[in-house]
C-alpha cells in the first residue's frame, strides 16, 4: 500500500502543470540597495503576481520616511520574506514601521537585520559624584558626544534615569530609575543632578542613561496567526521592536537584540538596546512561542512582556453585569470569562451573552463615572462620555459580583505561550513579565533584572490581565535578578496577585538561582503550586552596606503551597527561616 501511494504522488508530480510547479516553488529576488526607495513596493509587487518565495538581494538598504510601514504585508497568506545578508535602516522622524503584518495567515521572515538611523536614549558619563548639605546624593553628568543632548528647559529633559557599570557595562545592582529632583548646568555640555535616594547608586565614571523620543517598531502583528519570524537582528530599539497584537500561534525563532553601532562623531559605544520592552505581545490566543532568542545589551523597561487587558465591571445584577466598552477585555459569548477584585473575590464562568450599548445621556454618563478603575500612582482614569460603549454581559452562573471588578478573558492573555533556551535581562525592570495561563519557561539564562527575573501574574494599576493557571517554570537559570520590585517584594521568580487568590497550579522546578540579592522565590496570593528540586546559591554579600539578607522562599496569602527537594548551598547568606510562610 505505501509503495502504491509513492507512485500515484510521483505521477501526480510528474503530469501535474509546469506552470502550476514552477509557482509553488520558484523564488523571485527585488532589491537594488541603490535604490531603496523602491523595495517595499517591488516585495508587494512580487506577492500580487503570485511569487510566495520572495528573497530580498543583499546589501544596505537605507528606506525613505514614507509615513507607514515599508511593507505592508495585509492580508498576506502563505508566503515568505528571506532576507538573510540584508540590511534595513529606518528613519526615526516621519516614518513608520518596518514590517507590518495586519490579518496575515502563515508568513514569515527571516534573516534582515534592522537598524535606524538615530539612536533614541540619553547616554552620558557621571563626571563627579558626592553628596550635599542637606543629605541628598549628586552627580555632575556629561552626556556623550553624538548622542541627543537635552536643553535644560525642555519638557523632555530626562528626570528617570538608570545607571550602567562604567566598567561592566551592565546594569548596576538595584538601580532601577532614580528620579532626579533638581537639575542645574554644570558648565556648556554639563548638568547637576541631585537625587532623593537611599542608596548612591552611580559612581565616578557610570553611564547614565534614558529614554529619548521613540522608535517605530521593527515588527508588528496585528490580528497575524501561524506567521514566523526568524533570525531577525534588531538594534536602535525603541519600544517593543517586535509587537504583537490580538492574532495567535506566532512563532519568534533565534532573534537578536543587540547594540547598535557608534553614531557618528561619538567618543563612546552605545550601552543600551532597547529604550522600552524587547517584544510585546498582548491579547493573542494561543500566545506565542519564543526560542533561542538573545537580548543582549542594556534594556529600559521588560525584555519581554505577554499579557491580556482588564475592564471594569459598573453594575451588576445577578448573572448580568455592566462593564466598560468589553473590545479590550476580549469577551466572547462561549468563552471564559475570569472576574477579580482587590478584596479577595475571585471567579470563573462563561459568557453567555453580550449586548453593547452606547451612553446617551449625563446621567448615565456620571452615573458609570463613580465606578472608577483605580489607576496607578500619578494618572488619571479615562473618563466615560456620552456616545461611550458599555456592554451587558450574561454569566453562565449567578454570581454576586462586587462593582468595580475587573474582568478579562483569560484565553486571550496569551494562553498557551512557550518561551524556550532564551537568553536575556540586563532590564532595569523584569526579564519576563508573564500573565497568561498554560505557560512554559523552559531553559533560559536570565541575568542582572533590576526587578524580577521571571513575574507571572496579573498588575491591575496597568489593567493588564490576568491571573495564572498551570505554569511551568523548569530548567532555568536566574542570576543577580530582582534586587528593586513593585510594592516591594523582591525575587528573582516573582508569582503574585492582586488581593485574590487567583493564581494556580504553578511548578517552580529544577531551577538554578545564583546571587539573586532579594531572595529567589517569592509567591502570593496563589494556590496549588509546587515548589521542588530548585538549587540556591546567594550572594556572597549584601548588595548595600548594612542591608539585611532575604530569605531564599517567601509565600504570602497563599494556600497548598508545596515546598521540597531544594538544596542551598550557603544557608548563612539567607536569611532564617530559609522559607519564610
Amino acid at each position: 500500500m505505501k509503495s502504491y501511494s509513492a507512485l500515484v504522488w510521483l505521477l501526480m508530480l510528474l503530469f501535474a502543470p509546469a506552470s502550476a510547479y514552477a509557482q509553488e516553488v520558484r523564488a523571485v529576488h527585488v532589491g537594488n540597495p541603490q535604490n531603496a526607495a523602491a523595495l517595499g513596493k517591488q516585495v508587494q509587487q512580487a506577492y500580487q503576481n503570485g511569487a510566495r518565495m520572495i528573497m530580498i538581494n543583499p546589501g544596505i538598504y537605507h528606506l525613505p520616511a514614507i509615513g507607514q510601514a515599508t511593507f505592508n504585508l495585509s492580508g498576506w497568506k502563505n508566503a515568505t520574506i528571506s532576507a538573510y545578508h540584508v540590511t534595513l535602516i529606518m528613519r526615526v522622524k516621519n516614518a513608520g514601521n518596518c514590517f507590518e503584518l495586519a490579518h496575515c495567515r502563515n508568513v514569515r521572515i527571516e534573516g534582515p537585520l534592522i537598524s535606524q538611523s538615530q539612536v533614541t536614549f540619553y547616554q552620558g558619563r557621571v563626571i563627579s559624584a558626592g553628596k550635599d548639605k542637606s543629605g541628598d546624593y549628586y552627580c555632575v553628568w556629561r552626556p556623550d558626544t553624538g548622542y541627543p543632548f537635552p536643553a535644560i528647559n525642555a519638557k523632555t529633559f530626562p528626570r528617570g534615569f538608570d545607571v550602567v557599570n562604567g566598567r561592566t557595562r551592565h546594569l548596576r545592582i538595584g538601580s532601577g530609575d532614580i528620579w532626579a529632583a533638581t537639575v542645574v548646568a554644570a558648565g556648556p555640555r554639563a548638568f547637576r543632578l541631585t537625587f532623593r535616594i537611599p542608596h548612591a547608586e552611580f559612581k565616578v565614571g557610570d553611564y547614565l542613561v534614558a529614554r529619548y523620543g521613540n522608535a517605530f517598531q521593527k515588527v508588528r502583528l496585528d490580528n497575524s496567526r501561524h506567521c514566523t519570524l526568524k533570525d531577525i537582528t534588531m538594534m536602535r530599539n525603541g519600544f517593543a521592536p517586535i509587537f504583537e497584537n490580538a492574532g495567535g500561534a506566532n512563532r519568534i525563532i533565534a532573534c537578536r537584540w543587540v547594540l547598535g553601532p557608534r553614531p557618528p562623531g561619538a567618543s563612546a559605544a552605545p550601552v543600551v538596546t532597547n529604550q522600552a520592552d524587547g517584544f510585546h505581545c498582548v491579547n493573542a490566543y494561543p500566545g506565542p512561542d519564543i526560542e533561542d532568542c538573545v537580548m543582549h545589551g542594556v534594556f529600559l523597561d521588560d525584555c519581554i512582556a505577554i499579557h491580556g487587558e482588564f475592564q471594569t465591571v459598573v453594575r451588576a445584577t445577578g448573572r448580568i453585569i455592566t462593564v466598560k466598552d468589553n473590545r479590550s477585555a476580549y469577551l466572547r459569548v462561549g468563552q471564559p470569562i475570569q472576574i477579580a477584585n482587590r478584596h479577595g473575590f475571585f471567579a470563573n464562568t462563561k459568557v453567555l451573552a453580550i449586548h453593547r450599548f452606547k451612553i446617551t445621556s449625563a446621567a448615565q454618563v456620571a452615573q458609570y463615572n463613580s465606578v472608577a478603575f483605580k489607576p496607578r500612582a500619578g494618572r488619571k482614569p479615562r473618563q466615560l462620555t456620552i456616545g461611550d460603549t458599555l456592554s451587558l454581559v450574561t454569566l453562565a452562573q449567578n454570581l454576586t459580583v462586587p462593582v468595580g471588578s475587573y474582568v478579562t478573558n483569560p484565553l486571550r492573555c496569551g494562553s498557551g505561550y512557550k518561551i524556550l533556551d532564551c537568553r536575556i535581562g540586563d532590564t532595569r525592570s523584569r526579564g519576563m513579565l508573564l500573565k497568561g495561563s498554560d505557560g512554559l519557561v523552559l531553559g533560559n539564562v536570565i541575568r542582572g533584572c533590576g526587578m524580577a527575573g521571571i513575574s507571572i501574574g496579573p498588575e491591575a494599576w496597568w489593567r493588564e490581565a490576568g491571573y495564572c493557571d498551570h505554569v511551568m517554570v523548569e530548567n532555568n537559570k536566574l542570576i543577580r535578578d530582582g534586587k528593586a520590585g513593585v510594592g516591594g517584594y523582591f525575587a528573582a521568580v516573582y508569582v503574585h496577585g492582586d488581593g485574590a487568590i487567583g493564581n494556580a497550579d504553578i511548578t517552580i522546578r529544577n531551577n538554578r538561582f545564583v546571587s539573586n540579592y532579594a531572595g529567589d522565590i517569592y509567591i502570593q496570593w496563589s494556590k496549588n503550586c509546587t515548589i521542588e528540586n530548585n538549587a540556591m546559591t546567594g550572594p556572597e554579600k549584601p548588595a548595600f552596606s548594612g542591608e539585611q539578607p532575604q530569605a531564599s522562599i517567601v509565600i504570602k496569602n497563599s494556600h497548598a503551597i508545596a515546598v521540597g527537594g531544594n538544596h542551598v548551598t550557603n544557608p548563612d547568606q539567607y536569611a532564617k527561616p530559609l522559607i519564610d510562610r
